[in-house]
């Protein structure tokens, strides 16, 4: 129940009235006060949001000037835009040119025939899409393709999710290999279109499919084939070419593979749309004046509206003694005063141009119109027709290079304009693998690749992806390494990240090398998995395997082994390699002593004002040198003593002689401030430092080594002597190694020829083959023969090697049994050698030696009349065959001929009923004779079409068939059984030893490379002489590690300072010593092999960051199971102290747990803060908590921060590309930031979020407001104790007066009652 104020009650005067008035009285001046100063502060915040809303205005006008993109911008126009179109680019230079289309570029394209539905079923196997240039034949048929590795995809597989016509168009869109498809209905069926997404001849298609089996189809999928095996009848046929765009321009004919054409026109993209041959195209390229002045009046427009806002802010009128909102604003006056002097200022850098300010390009002050910016068109566009170069820099930023192959890419906030030097001293390189050297890639025969050796997994700049090659038979080098290339560039990762490989052949070396695309470090090549197949095939390897890389070293250098002369030791002084001496007026003399006695040398040539050596370099450090050398050879030394500097640019001589006995001295050196300058010393003696020719062990030298881990029981010995070559002493080592090789019972047993499997047909029993024929095909390292048993000696072993002997000769491959089955071995050893199992056991074969005509071309069997048909019986089904197509479509050969057989003959066998297409195959000998061979029937391998059972004849041959094919009436029962072999290739073993010098020229080191057994072996070292480490290079296989092919950064100087190389991309540096942080590294602390418990003995202490000390206290009670964790805890408790968080103090918090550390178990503290002022220290610890924080008083192991040492240096953060060149002094580059690029940085920093000033301005102003608000409150308060204050006052006075009126009451009473009284 609210008090009832009885305040007036005494006295009878209205008090309360009286205190509210007078408190309200104090209180409307204070309110009026602050009322006026909020209405101030918020005009003040409106009128900074206005200028921050014209200043980020002007901002995107001054951002839209800033681009080279816009201050250089060009117009480009064609004169018939039906025929090409035109693009303009900031490199555009202009004038007028004149182009003659004369063919635009066109996508390839092929069709299928008409199918029924665009549901109807086509088939499953395997789509290759490859492109490449087509070479055509006579008729336009297909010849063959030159594949590009660089396009295309994997294979697209077909299975019964997607084998109808739509999905096959969908597989092939989904694949994303640079095909499209598409269907269309023409009016005799559904047609499936494949077209190459890019146009031109070298983006054409070769479409190759495959059956489930690997095979090529012949059905089926054979229908969206299109190559030079697969076409003819039923395949798709080629509705357009690839063709590339023709143009004729200056003279000269171009062709591009795409209509959109670069490097015609400088800087100008043209656009083919058509051709018109005989009519010339006139390109007019011209500078972009409108576009240009359209931003500059842009960019006066927005300065005005921020000028005349901010003017009236800050201005003043004399006459109504009224002043601006801002007057006297120092944050507006500094905006106003660094946009002005931007508008005005030259261009530092700009140099050799009338052109250099904003003004010059008719930007200028109107002193009548409140000094407001106008432009002048007119001044502007002259400017643009007399200097355009020019306006790129006075308007943006621009960077500029002395060297072609250095290009300007961009700068950092630290970049200053200037010009700056640029050295280079290592110019960026690609990663190069170099695969093993293999026997086989010498290409004497093709080198098959299939399961056995078509996979192996690479690393490319970081990425591991597993790679299969497509099996076939590669005829030469280059073939295989466009196969290899295709490969690896198809990944669809390495495509994601842009990666690409190069692949070459080496027909010198027989080995592969691969590329990568990427620059610099991160360009890296690896192989991370192959099998011994790949390896000893293609010669590639994980690192570590194959080759053992010996290390680099100056003691098998080119000076190793040619013996040197003896050397003085250096002067005492570096000259520089500037420095010229003239020697003309000061003689330099000296003498040198080889032997015979002192020689006295007189240096008498002016090097300082000569070009002595002939380099058009006057007065250099080499003249001087061509000085001192002249006057040697002007004595009896002629030819026996050379001068040289060193690397440091010390002066020192060397006898020409060679060899151990030679000596030099010095003598009798003069006085002359020449021989000051050369700086020779008389005190150094005879000085014997030549070395003999070769390199001489005085005793053997011997080390273990291991091969796939089997090590030798007996140490290699490397015999003493000098050998006077690399090749010399490559010789000896390999030789050593052979000998303890061979002699070592480890390595017994180990060497053995290629191999096959072991047979699972079981022949530990006899046999009658004569009567039961087994058989296979072998391949023994590139020879290929049929291998029939029909014998029966009563010993199957027996059997099976007479009828190896007979398919390749005695002494080629031998037979064995293993366990119950057949194992074949090559007698012929080494890591070169294989066997491979490519057929076990074949179906029956007509008799191709009866056939009375070979084929050898194309025939045309279709027309009436030119069928050949016949009847083919198998498992005594007749098949009955008519061959109707044109065999000379395509390759018009006996492939075409024989595609139209195996067409009409896959037609038979499915009308049969109980055949499959390719349950039979027609095939063509050696002579080309055609015969026919049984496989399966319905895909399954029977009795009657595979194996001795097997029978097929030939008969009711009738049309042409005698006449195009020659084939007779025949029976045939000769297949044979399989032994049960797998079709594996298997390698052999060797312990040939390959060692082979190496000599780097650029860096001059040499090094041994060792094989052992070829590239899928790994050889180690162990027990090795102190002579095989820093002479031969090798390395205990504990500590060996091989690098990986990697490229290197470009590295250099820029304005002298080193700069960063990343790739091709040189980075200048700031070049000073930054400042640092202070920090203290406590003593060990709990070790945390149990909880740490926090609490209240141990968790205060009190520290000293930058100077400011705070106690500080862990929340307790905790437990902490890592340092980790508990050195969280104690840097949230430092930064959430008050103090500093309210002067900015903080501090990052470390504990080290690594053992290796000589801060293991420590606590670290790091200040935030950088410079001489940062320190850290504790100043007050209880023993408690040092026990469990190690700390102590002090900086402990800590230290206080440094200041940073020097100034950035202007070039600082100043990026260019190089791409090739020189090592060395390559020019300068210039940089030039803009007038609206050095503004726009500046209103960007005013606008900054953070740091701006204006934006700072309106946090101040916001704090302002919120300090009015506690000045409000604080009103309220004051007030509330006056009111309080005044009526308790006025309740004192009132209970006084209130008991003087009673008083008064009671005498007037009593005056009255005696009155009364007196009555």
């Amino acid at each position: 129940m609210a008090a009832i104020e009885s305040l007036g009650l005494g006295s009878g005067v209205l008090t309360n009235d009286l205190v509210e008035k007078i408190v309200g009285a104090e209180r409307e001046a204070s309110d009026k006060r602050l009322d006026r100063d909020e209405e101030i502060l918020d005009a003040r915040i409106t009128a900074y949001g206005e200028i921050k809303s014209l200043a980020s205005t002007l901002q995107s006008a001054t951002s839209a000037l800033s681009l080279p993109s816009t201050a250089g911008s060009t117009t480009a126009s064609s004169s018939d835009e039906a025929i090409l179109t035109t693009e303009a680019s900031i490199l555009a230079e202009p004038g007028t040119y004149s182009v003659e289309v004369l063919n635009t570029a066109k996508a390839h394209s092929v069709v299928t025939d008409a199918y029924s539905s665009i549901d109807e079923i086509i088939g499953t196997g395997e789509i290759q899409i490859t492109f490449g240039a087509i070479t055509y034949d006579g008729g336009g048929g297909f010849l063959s393709q030159d594949v590009d590795p660089t396009k295309g995809g994997p294979p697209i597989t077909i299975d019964d999710s997607n084998k109808t016509l739509s999905g096959i168009r969908e597989a092939i869109n989904n694949a994303d290999i640079g095909a499209k498809a598409s269907i269309i209905n023409d009016g005799s069926g559904y047609r499936l279109v494949i077209s190459s997404e890019d146009t031109g001849e070298q983006n054409a298609m070769r479409i190759m499919t495959l059956d489930d089996g690997g095979a090529v189809a012949t059905t089926g999928l054979s229908s969206i084939a299109y190559n030079e095996v697969q076409n003819g009848v039923g395949t798709m046929s080629e509705t357009a070419k690839g063709e590339d765009a023709l143009l004729k321009a200056n003279g000269l004919t171009i062709t591009r593979e795409s209509n959109s054409i670069d490097e015609v026109v400088p800087g100008v993209t043209l656009n083919l749309l058509s051709a018109d041959v005989g009519k010339p195209i006139s390109i007019v390229v011209a500078p972009d004046t409108a576009g240009v002045q359209e931003k500059i009046q842009d960019f006066v427009t927005a300065y005005n509206d921020f000028k005349k806002f901010s003017d009236e802010l800050t201005s003043y009128n004399a006459d109504t003694d009224q002043a601006g909102l801002l007057l006297g604003d120092s944050t507006l006056r500094g905006i106003q005063s660094q946009i002005r002097s931007m508008i005005s200022q030259p261009i530092e850098g700009l140099t050799g141009t009338k052109y250099r300010s904003l003004t010059e390009l008719g930007v200028n002050t109107d002193r009548t119109n409140d000094f407001l910016l106008e432009f002048d068109p007119a001044v502007f566009s002259k400017a643009m027709k007399e200097e355009r170069e020019s306006i790129v820099s006075i308007l943006a930023k621009s960077g500029t290079a002395d060297d072609a192959q250095i290009r300007y890419v961009n700068d950092s906030i630290n970049t200053q304009a200037g010009t700056y030097a640029v050295e280079v001293t290592q110019l960026a390189t690609q990663a190069i693998y170099e695969g093993g050297s293999v026997a086989g890639l010498d290409f004497v025969s093709p080198v098959v690749i299939d399961d056995s050796n078509n996979n192996f997994t690479i690393n490319l700049n970081g990425k591991n992806e597993a790679i299969t090659l497509t099996s076939g038979s590669y005829a030469t080098g280059e073939e295989l390494a466009k196969q290899i290339g295709f490969q690896i560039n198809s990944n669809e990762t390495y495509k994601q990240f842009a990666y690409s490989a190069t692949v070459e052949y080496d027909a010198v070396d027989k080995n592969f090398s691969i590329t990568s695309n990427k620059y610099g470090e991160d360009s890296k090549i690896s192989f991370t998995s192959t099998d011994s197949n790949s390896a000893n095939t293609l010669g590639f390897n994980i690192t570590g395997k194959g080759t053992y890389e010996g290390v680099e070293l100056t003691t098998l250098n080119s000076d190793a082994f040619l013996g040197k002369g003896s050397t003085t030791q250096p002067g005492n002084r570096s000259m520089a390699s500037t420095e010229g001496v003239n020697f003309a007026l000061n003689n330099a003399t000296f003498s040198l002593d080889i032997g015979a006695g002192p020689v006295a040398v007189t240096v008498n040539l002016n090097a300082a004002g000569n070009d002595l050596n002939g380099d058009s370099i006057i007065g250099d450090r080499k003249d001087t040198l061509q000085a001192i050398q002249t006057a040697i050879d002007a004595t009896a030394l002629t030819g026996d003593v050379l001068a040289e500097f060193d690397d440091n640019g010390y002066l020192r001589f060397t006898t020409s002689a060679i060899g151990s006995a030679q000596q030099i001295e010095i003598t009798a050196v003069g006085g002359t401030s020449s021989d000051s300058a050369i700086g020779l010393s008389d005190s150094q003696g005879i000085q014997t430092t030549g070395d003999d020719a070769g390199l001489t062990f005085a005793s053997a030298t011997e080390f273990n080594m291991a091969v796939d881990g089997v090590g030798t029981t007996t140490k290699v010995s490397v015999p003493a002597g000098t050998y006077l070559s690399g090749a010399d002493l490559a010789t000896a080592v390999e030789t050593a190694m052979d000998t303890a090789l061979a002699a070592d019972p480890a390595f017994a047993g180990l060497t053995k020829g290629g191999e096959s499997s072991t047979g699972t047909r079981d022949i530990s029993t006899n046999i009658d083959f004569s009567t039961i024929n087994s058989g296979f095909m072998l391949n023994v390292s590139g020879v290929e023969q049929e291998v029939i048993v029909n014998s029966d000696s009563g010993d199957n072993v027996v059997d099976v090697q007479a009828a190896l002997d007979t398919a390749f000769g005695a002494g080629v491959v031998t037979a064995s049994l293993d366990g119950s089955g057949l194992k074949l071995s090559s007698v012929a050893t080494g890591h070169n050698e294989y066997l491979e199992i490519t057929a076990d056991g074949r179906g029956a074969k007509s008799d191709s030696t009866l056939v009375t005509t070979n084929i050898t071309t194309g025939i045309d069997f279709s027309g009436v009349g030119n069928n050949s048909t016949f009847t083919l019986a198998v498992d005594g089904i007749d098949i009955n065959v008519d061959v109707n197509g044109d065999g000379t479509a395509g390759t018009n050969d006996a492939a075409s001929a024989l595609t139209v057989i195996q067409s009409a003959l896959d037609t038979g066998l499915v009308a049969s009923g109980q055949f499959d297409a390719g349950d039979v195959i027609a095939k063509l000998d050696g002579s080309g004779n055609l015969f026919f061979e049984t496989l399966t029937k319905e895909g399954v391998r029977t009795a009657a079409t595979y194996g001795s059972g097997a029978s097929i004849e030939v008969k009711n041959i009738a049309g042409t068939t005698a006449a195009n094919l020659g084939l007779v009436a025949d029976v045939q029962t000769n297949g044979y059984d399989s032994l049960g072999f797998d079709d594996t290739r298997r390698y052999g073993y060797d312990l040939d030893t390959d060692v082979n010098y190496v000599y780097d020229p650029v860096t001059d080191l040499g090094s041994l490379q060792i094989n052992v057994g070829g590239n899928a072996t790994e050889v180690s070292f162990t027990d090795i002489d102190a002579a095989a480490v820093s002479f031969f290079g090798l390395q205990d296989a504990a500590i060996y590690s091989p690098s990986i092919a990697q490229g290197q950064n470009v590295e250099g100087k820029v304005n002298g300072i080193d700069a960063k190389g990343n790739g091709q991309y040189l980075s200048a540096q700031d070049g000073n010593k930054k400042a640092s942080n202070g920090f203290y590294i406590a003593n060990p602390g709990a070790d945390f092999t149990s909880p740490v418990n926090i609490d209240a003995t141990n968790n205060t202490f009190t520290i000293k960051v930058d100077g400011v000390e705070a106690v500080i206290s862990l929340a307790q009670p905790a437990v902490y199971n890592s340092g980790e964790s508990l050195a969280a805890a104690l840097e949230a408790a430092i930064n959430d102290d008050a103090t500093y968080k309210a002067d900015g103090i903080s501090v990052k918090v470390e504990y080290n747990d690594d053992p290796a550390s000589f801060s293991y178990q420590k606590f670290g503290i790091i200040s935030g803060s950088k410079g001489e002022t940062s320190t850290v220290e504790m100043t007050d610890v209880p023993g408690s908590a040092s026990a469990t924080f190690g700390f102590i008083n002090g900086t402990a192991d800590g230290e206080s921060g440094k200041a940073q040492e020097g100034d950035i240096d202007p070039s600082s953060g100043i990026r260019m590309k190089i791409t090739g060149g020189a090592i060395g002094a390559r020019g300068d580059i210039t940089y030039i930031s803009g007038f609206a690029d050095q503004l726009n940085a500046s209103l960007l920093a005013m606008l900054d979020s953070k740091d701006g000033i204006i934006s700072n301005k309106l946090d101040a102003l916001d704090n302002d407001k919120e300090k009015l608000a506690e000045k409000r409150e604080s009103i309220d308060t004051r007030m509330s104790a006056q009111e309080a204050r005044l009526k308790s006052q006025f309740l004192y006075n009132d209970a006084i007066v209130s008991k003087l009126n009673s008083t008064g009451d009671f005498i007037k009473q009593q005056f009255e009652a005696m009155n009364n009284a007196n009555k």
